[in-house]
């Protein structure tokens, strides 16, 4: 049988314990003495430190940041104890902790000769009052031996209108919790029709879901920036809409609320723009609008509740618009009618464009440019398929109708960025015409693709990798494209068209001398 050594007495215990007791006395009043020896109360010690100035970039007030830090380094032969406090005390905005604690003031802080501790700061802005940024400023201050030095705390604020769910927010189990934000009902049970305008004078900032309730309209000003808290975003429940109307010179933003250099073009930081079906001339508008940084940009789909509604009469109306770094998919749709002119959607997860269900399409001078290099991507840049699985995991298939695509650009990475995989159950009206594509797939069938088609030719982006969708004068989308309609005269920045009288360009931009 094998025995356990620690259960069995080694030689060590069975010592005289008062043998070991002497010793470790011993060797504690030395160490002690030692280590009284190493300190100095020595005046003009000044410590090193990693930054004289903690920076926040803007923050919202309100709102916590990331948290920083920074080292302070006796570089003396001999150890110190140091005298740390935040100067503002308990009312300060600014949070710190010293070597693991807490607090606002530290006694005697010891640092060896020749080693460093780490102070760790976060800012929480109470609101200021003003509707541009606005500084704060606080120090953390060192008194070594009586010598005083000062490391500062600045962080730039910004007031915002918050919209968060309130304690008596409604929560439907299977969807996020939310706020209404235009509509709901009044105190009798009645619903209220309302018109709801967010004005520009503040950053709009959404906790869990804000939400436009049937019957009701959210307007949003041009130059109005909106930034979602993580996991959440707008949505616009059936029968409501948005009319989100930016213009060249004021465009609307939506993205996340951290805004620290380090997230400004990271993916999936909130959830996403979701919209559900409504009536005839009930369109939800997006004009001259940049939605970047989400794990979908736009979801459009009748309500899942619903599985047998048709596809939605009131269209996604998208003019003007830019969508990015959306880790997921950038449009995606469901059972629903979309139009747009100059669309440009940049890097995305899945898909940039995913078209499912029955659809009513109109797609008119769109960039896809999709160069996603957080991971591998395997699914192609553009997606359109006529089958759905509904939230009963049935799979319905339905018509696209009426659909037409031209003088656009599908490109990126992968060796296929196109797919068309439709199911012949159920009508697809649907065609393809002047415009480039890079695909494997057949685009011979006359019904759906146009003779004026390229297939895998490099666009001519000004720089991919820089992620400048541009063309140059040389590129070969110039002088592809149709003229366009009243709603594409110009393009995505505002140059007319065939400016130069050579001809139409393919894509969202426009090349002009």
């Amino acid at each position: 049988m094998r025995i356990n050594s620690r259960d069995r007495p080694s030689l060590h215990p069975l010592k005289p314990l008062r043998t070991y007791l002497l010793l470790a006395a011993v060797a504690v009043a030395l160490s002690a003495c030692r280590k009284e020896d190493r300190f100095t109360d020595e005046p003009g010690i000044q410590l090193v430190f990693s930054r004289d100035t903690v920076l926040f970039d803007t923050i919202f007030t309100t709102v916590g940041s990331v948290t920083k830090r920074f080292t302070a380094r006796n570089p003396h032969a001999n150890a110190v104890r140091v005298q740390i406090a935040l100067l503002g005390g308990a009312p300060s905005p600014f949070r710190i902790n010293v070597d693991g604690a807490s607090g606002t003031s530290f006694s005697d802080v010891e640092i060896l000769g020749g080693d460093s501790i780490y102070v760790f700061v976060e800012a929480e802005l109470g609101p200021g009052g003003a509707n541009t940024p606005f500084v704060i400023e606080d120090h953390i201050v060192f008194n070594t031996n009586g010598t005083e030095q000062r490391v500062l705390l600045a962080a730039w604020g910004q007031d915002a209108h918050f919209h968060r769910p309130g304690p008596d927010s409604l929560q439907i189990p299977g969807f996020p919790r939310f706020g209404i934000v235009a509509g709901g009902k009044d105190e009798n049970g009645q619903i209220i029709c309302e018109t709801v305008t967010w004005t520009s004078d503040k950053p709009h900032v959404i906790y869990g879901y804000a939400v436009v309730d049937s019957c009701s309209t959210l307007i949003i000003e041009p130059g109005t920036r909106v930034h979602v808290h993580g996991g959440g975003g707008l949505w616009v429940y059936r029968w409501g809409k948005v009319h989100a109307l930016g213009t060249l010179e004021q465009p609307i933003t939506f993205q996340s609320d951290r805004l620290e250099p380090l997230y400004a073009e990271l993916p999936g930081q909130w959830d996403r723009i979701w919209i559900n079906e409504g009536p005839l001339g009930n369109d939800n508008l997006f004009e001259h609008v940049l939605i970047k940084n989400a794990l979908v940009g736009i979801q459009c789909e009748t309500f899942p509740l619903f599985p047998l509604e048709p596809t939605s009469a009131a269209k996604l109306v998208l003019n003007n618009v830019h969508i990015r770094n959306c880790s997921a998919a950038g449009i995606l749709s469901r059972n629903y009618a979309i139009e747009s002119n100059n669309l440009l959607v940049g890097d995305c997860g899945q898909h940039s464009i995913a078209l499912t269900g029955g659809g009513n399409y109109y797609f008119n001078h769109t960039t896809v440019a999709n160069y996603w290099d957080y991971e591998l991507r395997q699914t192609p840049a553009f997606i359109m398929t006529n089958t759905t699985v509904d939230i009963n995991g049935t799979l319905q298939v339905r018509p696209i109708v009426n659909s037409v695509f031209e003088n656009g650009i599908i490109h990126g990475a992968n060796g296929n960025e196109f797919k068309i995989e439709v199911d012949s159950d159920a009508p697809t009206d649907y065609r393809f015409r002047y415009f480039l594509l890079r695909t494997d797939q057949n685009t011979n069938d006359p019904d759906h693709f146009g003779p004026e088609l390229f297939r895998n030719q490099d666009p001519g982006f000004v720089s991919s990798s820089d992620r400048n969708f541009r063309l140059t004068q040389g590129s070969f989308a110039r002088n592809k494209g149709t003229s366009s309609t009243i709603e594409a005269i110009t393009d995505i920045e505002g140059k007319l068209r065939n400016c130069d009288g050579s001809g139409f360009d393919l894509g969202a931009y426009e090349w002009c001398p």
